[in-house]
């Protein structure tokens, strides 16, 4: 026999009910792979989910979180309530187990009952209270089969299966569909249990497998109403197989052609069913069992379509406008109910392909013969959902015409206007479409599908008669779901452009439109896919994309839409040459001037929704596409050095508040003036002079406006090397004196990104490296004395809270030592082009090497006092190290003889420790002093 088809790993996503069940949490990682059972929400009734065989859905559940009217149906202002009609007992507590004195009941009595006994009615439940009954039914079925009372649970069954033929609260049929058909799989894996082990019962003379088969067809068929019947026959329809004789490859094919006759006669049973609705579910459950027993038969799948196409013009009956009329319930939410089960049914005829033209053809030529040609339409939405896409680009000019003739044939029904609101969305056909096209990369090329026939025949059908609200969500829609990327993709800059003016025309001309996340996808649907194909230039200049952002009357989707284009700005005008090993930036000309006033504008906005509840997080994200967005105008801009100036001058008014683009903008203008410098080799003019003091201006002014001191002390101090270079030497000596002063207000720590605070010290001594570095090269101002401005910086050193028994404290008094020492040299090892310093200006003067000696013995005393005491928080190496460093210091300093005795101390001390600890890492280090010191000094080498 043929394997069946296993549908036990689909998941809630692939279902074809999926449209109306869908769940707002995750599955629950505690299931099974196979049995994932999703945790509905809702807003006011705690939903507890009950395991099914259709994957674990709980629909009913569910249909509380989809509903239109916070999780609950409404119906002149009442909660829409369900009622369960049965002659089973349902018990206040817990259900108890069927005594089995019960069965002394002759089955024919059981059967009479079945049919005749009092029927209950529980009117008002809830939807929670409904699955808990239906749950109850479930679980006294199991209860009665377990003590051997077998017609008590088809009784069960019979009486659960009755409840699909009411549709008192038709939005939650499809729930109650689900959860009553879990209970007849229930029920049918019950039946085929105890008849095979019937077969199985060792030394059995007979086989009563058969006989009690027969007698399980006996009781389904002696029950009087066709839909009970249908569905109990279907539960149970695969222990047919025990009728048929012993299986072998002969028979196999006789097997197949048993079960279609069934089938094929099961199918017309449904053409019995007057409502439509249940009809088709009767068909879904007929199908899900054919799949299993016959999986790669398409006849019965294919009659159960032509069936439902044959009678679709019953969906337009008075029986449903009243029904529907009743209920409170549009035709729209009408089809929805259909769509998911006509989804079921073209899967399993779809399953490993079919002719998909047969089935096009045979709908083709029905739809002439219906009285209302749009309620057809349904049946082709399904039918375009399961085509595979090549046959949709293949077949799109038929089904163009085709749509086209159906709701033409559906306008000239004036004088019926009850039929008129039976008509079938058009939009949801164009979606239908769009979806099946957009999941393919360059289906236009691949199944040469012409522009017009999809752009101007098929889209512009979306976008007819679009007058009331209901029509501009259905616009929309097709849009944001598919069509806005085919759009991006395959059109013009001057279609999309058309397409933004559609959008703007069709929400400006009805009352607010709140759906503000609808219109944002759309546009980032166009941006994504538009920027694989348009410049810059090209999008920026379309004139309905500005006009397109107001229609976000919410300031934070119209602020996320802004950063979208910011973003894709950013990511498209490359400042970066691929070809280009070193990376060099790509120059133009000059920018675009709208593109320029469109960014700046854009930027601007995103700025200004700066407050102070704005998050860290969010701040570094605006500050990133800001400055992005800087970065590209300035390489545009690159020749041009005043107007790159004027730039950064108005974007520092513009974006004020954001210390990272303050902090870039800075960068930017010393980098201008850098730029200055190299574009005169270093001799300036009048004209570059005046210049680059009004980018030294510009940064002075700038940097006292940051928050961050940190970020104000980095920059004051590369400012200072930038005006150094230019020759600029009072700008230098004012941004020193600011770094230098504002060192006193750094504080003693710093919170960092984990939240956990952190000394300074390490940042001070990297700090202070640098400037003492940059200090050697500045030359003294005559008025204000000898090295005022180490002096300066000494004293504020000296004032600062360096942490108790902090190391950092000692190796910057080192590095000032070295300063000193390297200040008292004749030549000093560095300077800067055409500028004089120290050792030039006082030329070894006496003075001033007097005052470096006194500043350096005071200071490398306290060095060495400092020494002794941190002596213990440091490890040996690190005390070899600083020991031997003041050794060098004192040799460089030219002061051997007057501090001979702290040589001696020093070379002493280290000389035990390197014998005692045998490090033979400061070897070369101990030999390069000795080799020094020993032609002018009396020292041992007592190392190695």
């Amino acid at each position: 026999m043929v394997k069946p088809c296993k549908f036990s790993s689909v998941h809630h996503y692939d279902h074809p009910l999926s449209s109306v069940i869908q769940f707002d949490s995750e599955i629950d990682s505690s299931t099974s792979q196979n049995d994932k059972k999703p945790t509905g929400k809702t807003n006011s009734i705690d939903v507890t989910l009950v395991k099914t065989t259709w994957n674990g859905l709980d629909p009913l559940s569910v249909a509380l979180s989809s509903s239109s009217a916070e999780n609950q149906i409404v119906n002149d202002g009442d909660v829409e309530k369900l009622t369960i009609r049965s002659s089973f007992q349902f018990d206040k507590g817990t259900l108890s187990t069927p005594n089995v004195s019960q069965k002394v009941r002759t089955r024919l009595e059981q059967l009479d009952e079945l049919e005749e006994g009092s029927i209950n009615e529980m009117h008002d439940l809830s939807q929670q209270e409904y699955i808990k009954r239906i749950d109850e039914m479930n679980l006294a079925i199991k209860n009665a089969w377990d003590s051997d009372q077998r017609v008590k649970a088809l009784k069960i069954a019979i009486q659960c299966s009755k409840q699909l033929s009411t549709i008192n609260a038709i939005h939650f049929y499809p729930s109650k569909f689900v959860l009553i058909t879990d209970i007849l799989d229930n029920f049918g894996e019950l039946v085929l249990d105890r008849i095979e082990k019937k077969k199985k019962i060792p030394n059995s003379q007979t086989d009563d497998s058969k006989e009690t088969c027969l007698n399980w067809f006996y009781k389904i068929s002696s029950i009087r109403e066709l839909l009970p019947r249908f569905y109990i026959e279907c539960s149970v329809l695969q222990i047919y197989r025990f009728l048929f004789q012993s299986p072998s490859s002969t028979e196999n094919h006789q097997h197949r052609e048993e079960y279609e006759r069934i089938l094929l006669r099961l199918t017309r049973m449904t053409r019995g069913i007057g409502d439509p609705l249940i009809a088709i579910y009767c068909r879904v459950y007929l199908c899900r069992v054919a799949i299993k027993l016959l999986p790669e038969s398409k006849k019965i799948f294919l009659q159960n379509i032509y069936d439902i196409i044959d009678n679709v013009d019953q969906l337009t009956c008075s029986y449903v406008r009243n029904c529907l009329t009743t209920q409170n319930i549009g035709y729209p939410l009408y089809y929805s109910l259909f769509n998911p089960a006509m989804n079921w049914i073209f899967n399993c005829l779809f399953y490993k392909g079919v002719n998909y033209d047969n089935v096009l053809k045979y709908f083709c030529n029905k739809i002439e013969f219906f009285k209302n040609t749009s309620c057809s339409a349904f049946v082709l939405s399904s039918m375009i959902t399961s085509f595979p896409t090549e046959f949709i680009g293949q077949n799109l000019s038929n089904l163009v015409t085709l749509i086209k003739n159906i709701y033409h044939h559906h306008s000239q029904i004036e004088d019926q206007r009850d039929l008129k609101d039976c008509a079938y969305p058009k939009y949801l056909l164009i979606k239908c479409i769009g979806e099946s096209l957009v999941r393919e990369d360059d289906f236009m090329e691949k199944y040469s599908i012409d522009e017009n026939l999809l752009f101007i025949d098929l889209w512009s059908l979306s976008s007819q008669n679009n007058v009331e609200q209901q029509s501009r969500q259905e616009f929309l829609c097709c849009l944001e779901t598919c069509w806005s990327e085919i759009i991006a993709k395959y059109c013009s800059v001057d279609f999309i452009n058309k397409l933004l003016g559609d959008i703007i025309k069709n929400v400006n001309n009805h009352e607010p439109y709140d759906n503000l996340q609808q219109l944002l996808q759309i546009l980032q649907k166009i941006i994504i896919n538009g920027s694989k194909r348009i410049s810059c230039e090209q999008f920026f200049s379309m004139n309905n994309l500005l006009p397109y952002l107001d229609l976000f009357h919410k300031e934070s989707i119209k602020i996320d839409a802004c950063k979208l284009i910011v973003t894709y700005y950013n990511q498209n005008c490359s400042i970066i040459n691929d070809d280009d090993d070193d990376c060099l930036m790509v120059v133009n000309d000059q920018p675009d001037p709208v593109i320029l006033n469109a960014m700046q504008y854009l930027c601007k906005l995103i700025h200004d929704s700066i407050d102070s509840l704005t998050l860290e997080d969010d701040k570094r994200q605006i500050s990133t596409l800001i400055i992005g967005f800087i970065r590209r105008i300035s390489c545009k801009q690159q020749q041009d050095l005043e107007a790159r100036l004027n730039f950064y001058i108005e974007s520092r008014a513009n974006f004020s508040n954001l210390d990272p683009v303050l902090n870039f903008i800075v960068q930017q203008v010393n980098t201008l003036a850098m730029d200055a410098h190299c574009l005169v080799n270093g001799r300036h003019t009048k004209k570059t002079l005046s210049f680059v003091n009004a980018c030294m201006a510009f940064s002075y002014i700038t940097i006292p406006s940051m928050y961050d001191i940190y970020s104000r002390l980095q920059l004051y101090l590369s400012s200072s090397h930038v005006s150094l270079m230019n020759g600029c030497l009072p700008q230098t000596d004012s941004f020193i004196k600011l770094t230098i002063t504002l060192i006193r207000q750094l504080p003693p720590y710093q919170e960092y990104l984990d939240g956990k605070f952190y000394s300074n010290d390490e940042f001070l001594y990297s700090y202070s490296s640098q400037l003492l570095s940059t200090l050697i090269v500045v030359p003294d101002n005559p008025e204000l004395g000898i090295l005022y401005l180490f002096k300066g910086l000494y004293n504020v050193l000296k004032e600062y809270r360096f942490e108790t028994n902090s190391n950092y404290k000692l190796l910057i008094w080192i590095n000032m030592s070295k300063y000193l020492a390297t200040c008292s040299k004749d030549n000093y090892p560095y300077h800067i082009e055409r500028i004089d310093s120290n050792d030039t200006l006082y030329a070894q003067d006496e003075e001033f090497l007097k005052e470096i000696e006194t500043y350096f013995d005071i200071i490398f005393q306290e060095s060495l006092d400092m020494f002794k005491k941190s002596q213990y928080n440091l490890d040996i190496k690190q005390q070899l190290n600083i020991a031997l460093d003041f050794i060098i210091l004192i040799i460089n300093f030219d002061n051997i003889q007057k501090m001979s005795h702290v040589i001696n101390q020093l070379w002493n001390w280290t000389c035990k420790t390197l014998t005692k600890h045998q490090f033979h890492c400061f070897d070369q280090k101990m030999k390069s002093i000795y080799n020094y010191l020993g032609k002018t000094f009396d020292l041992q080498l007592k190392a190695n």
